[in-house]
């Protein structure tokens, strides 16, 4: 893949002295399709990990992350520097793999790699602590591979956290009437977002598999 005209995104974060850094294609032009750009759900998505783990309330020290339709892979890498012990996977389609590589050796997260990761059809040798979705429901024929996959790949203790900024409301309910067969959630309150990167647009999502209450 030429990245000669994409472009640089920086992405400040509490730890270390450097941005996140990712390459970009704001125009559109490399064919990628619409992941290989950075979308505002998952700046709110990182900056809400960011949170977490400044307060203490987020430690993933030899645990397993798993980013369904990373794309640039700027949540997932922001997490592999908060969480330095930590072992992220970014996945998604076979046409972004080169990409995600690219800024995973951009970031020199030596605790990051990129595999592919069809909704429609694969799944995991392993079992995820926690699954990271951003902006994964803007189009409805999204939903049942995205409610499918989770349910294949997600473990009876994994977290799943999802991010989505609204567009069409009634869409969005058919996913979480999908995602509810298998899972209960419920939605992360502004106050306990991040202070500053957060919107009245964008919604933060829990969930767990419903088999996993009370273990």
């Amino acid at each position: 893949m030429n990245f000669e005209s994409f472009i640089q995104y920086e992405l400040e974060i509490a730890e270390g002295d450097k941005p996140v850094t990712v390459l970009q294609d704001a125009s559109g032009n490399a064919g990628c399709g619409v992941g290989a750009t950075v979308w505002d759900a998952g700046l709110v998505l990182a900056k809400y990990l960011e949170w977490q783990t400044i307060n203490g309330s987020l430690d993933l020290a030899n645990k397993t992350v798993l980013e369904l339709g990373a794309g640039t892979g700027i949540v997932g890498l922001a997490l592999a520097k908060m969480q330095p012990k930590s072992t992220i996977v970014l996945t998604d389609k076979a046409e972004l793999i080169p990409l995600l590589q690219c800024n995973i050796e951009l970031n020199g997260a030596l605790n990051a790699k990129a595999q592919c990761l069809d909704w429609n059809t694969d799944s995991t040798d392993f079992e995820p602590d926690v699954i990271l979705v951003s902006d994964g429901i803007f189009a409805s024929d999204l939903h049942q591979p995205l409610a499918d996959v989770l349910q294949r790949v997600a473990g009876t203790k994994t977290r799943v956290l999802l991010a989505y900024e609204t567009r069409v409301f009634s869409d969005e309910v058919n996913f979480f009437a999908l995602w509810s067969r298998d899972f209960t959630f419920h939605d992360i309150k502004p106050a306990d977002q991040h202070p500053v990167m957060r919107s009245e647009d964008i919604f933060v999502f829990e969930g767990r598999r419903k088999s996993s209450l009370g273990a």
